[in-house]
């Protein structure tokens, strides 16, 4: 009788921590969402404002260009050599790039 009653303690204190470990992974989990979550959501908001700033940076530079040299439409294509110029340079290091934000991705996972 006494084993029993020790046996049906046992299985009654595993079965509360098994339930209060997977109650503690779902808020774990659910924290780690979120924290993702809002964090992707301002790197989007922010990416957005960066691009507009840097649309109407460059819009102003080319006017600005034309001006100079008098030309409607050189400022525009010395704007448009300077994003190509950019644009190859993160071709050729795209897999460093690449690299690095996979590192800082993971490690913001791993650490949220």
């Amino acid at each position: 009788m006494i084993k029993k009653i020790e046996m049906e303690d046992v299985a009654t204190s595993i079965k509360g921590y098994l339930a209060t470990n997977i109650e503690l992974l779902k808020l774990e989990g659910t924290e780690r969402a979120s924290v993702i979550g809002s964090g992707v959501l301002a790197a989007i908001i922010l990416g957005i404002f960066g691009f507009l700033t840097l649309f109407f940076l460059s819009l102003g530079s080319c006017f600005y260009i034309s001006s100079l040299i008098g030309d409607n439409y050189s400022g525009f294509g010395i704007m448009a050599g300077f994003y190509l110029l950019i644009t190859l340079i993160l071709l050729v290091r795209r897999k460093k790039v690449i690299a690095s934000l996979r590192d800082k991705i993971i490690s913001k996972v791993l650490s949220a």
